[in-house]
């Protein structure tokens, strides 16, 4: 902890001791958090060691840009500090893992600052990574499918016993994330940490993807490959995605599986852009207040759905394809949400770029009718707007 943040808590000390009675009931406690207990616990760590070391990047990434964009004095100092330094260090520990964390940081010892601005997200945040690990280590044993079947639903009602803290299991609108007046900005301001978050939610989508295999000798080249494509990505930076990806198109297996996790993770990895703009956007001064709003409006589970067809494309996708994908701007990727055949998105994935910008402007109405605040977000971006029906 350096002497800014140290003296940033000193001076609320004072206060906080001084509260009325009433007005300390109301601060937010933290509380530990648990996996369920199992036979497959630490799985992960025991037998795909680079893997668990990639995800211990992960989490100190979206700990450090957090902390960095409430502490930097000014915005130019947060854009070089994540653009060039944590961009720079990350990527040393993906090219290397040997340089990554051997155990899951803390992030309060990452992140001292930011963990006490919005405590109730953190715990939301943190509460989801545990599944997300837990079900790993469970995809890492070589139970019999059923069996680890049972022990992925177990593992999600325990989740879904902390209402509080859990992302619901029905996917939220892309508005939300997209359209809402601050969406963008972070992406607009940090683009290559922003393309590196993406690459996370990628190599995590993929994982769940590949780790369905059911033993060591079917998982082994799926999570080698992954690995190695996820590493690529911060060997050429071009390769890293340019929207964010989503389990339709990345994992539809899982998907197809545990519709609801899918979806649960989807809403986490949306939350993290939400998160990620209101920190970065100069215009909201109440932090905790905005994210606060919009956790409340993320975890209740039945409003704001979104409607989308959202079909899936078929698993086995080459390598090629992949990258194809990745490249796709998100509005590419948008228009591919609102197509109603995998035909249809397969042959706008390997169109020539005049071809999917002519498809993707004949959607623009349909886009406009799905996110009800899609046109004007977009057409104040300066796109295109959609033709008037």
């Amino acid at each position: 902890m350096n002497r800014r943040h140290l003296l940033k808590m000193l001076a609320l000390a004072p206060a906080a001791l001084a509260a009325p009675r009433h007005l300390l009931a109301q601060i937010e406690r933290r509380s530990e958090m648990y996996p369920l207990v199992g036979p497959y616990n630490f799985a992960l760590r025991k037998h795909y060691n680079t893997v668990y070391r990639y995800l211990n990047v992960v989490d100190i990434g979206h700990a450090e840009l957090a902390e960095t964009l409430l502490t930097a004095r000014s915005e130019q100092q947060a854009i070089h500090q994540i653009e060039h330094v944590t961009f720079d260090r990350v990527s040393r520990m993906f090219l290397d893992p040997r340089l990554a964390p051997r155990l899951v940081p803390a992030e309060f010892t990452v992140a001292p600052f930011s963990s006490l601005v919005t405590p109730r997200l953190n715990k939301a945040f943190d509460w989801t990574h545990i599944l997300h690990r837990q079900i790993y280590d469970i995809l890492a044993t070589d139970f019999p499918p059923d069996r680890k079947h049972q022990y992925i639903r177990e593992s999600f009602a325990w989740y879904r016993s902390e209402p509080t803290r859990a992302f619901p299991a029905r996917l939220k609108t892309h508005d939300l994330m997209e359209h809402q007046w601050f969406s963008q900005y972070w992406r607009e301001k940090y683009p290559c940490f922003n393309a590196a978050i993406w690459a996370y939610h990628w190599l995590q989508l993929r994982l769940n993807e590949v780790m369905l295999a059911p033993d060591k000798f079917a998982r082994g080249p799926g999570i080698a490959e992954a690995v190695a494509e996820f590493r690529a990505m911060f060997e050429n930076p071009d390769l890293l995605p340019k929207h964010m990806p989503m389990a339709h198109t990345i994992a539809p297996l899982f998907l197809a599986e545990f519709p609801d996790i899918a979806l649960c993770f989807d809403n986490l990895h949306s939350f993290h852009d939400i998160y990620n703009d209101i920190l970065a956007h100069p215009q909201i001064p109440d932090k905790r207040a905005e994210v606060y709003k919009q956790l409340d409006v993320f975890l209740a589970p039945a409003s704001l759905l979104e409607t989308a067809p959202m079909v899936p494309l078929p698993p086995g996708l080459s390598r090629e394809q992949r990258r194809l994908l990745n490249r796709l701007s998100h509005l590419e990727h948008m228009s591919m949400m609102v197509m109603d055949s995998t035909e249809q998105e397969l042959t706008f994935l390997q169109a020539e770029e005049h071809a999917r910008a002519a498809t993707l402007e004949s959607l623009m109405p349909v886009m406009a009718r799905t996110w009800p605040n899609f046109e004007k977000k977009h057409s104040g971006m300066g796109h295109t707007a959609p033709h008037k029906h």
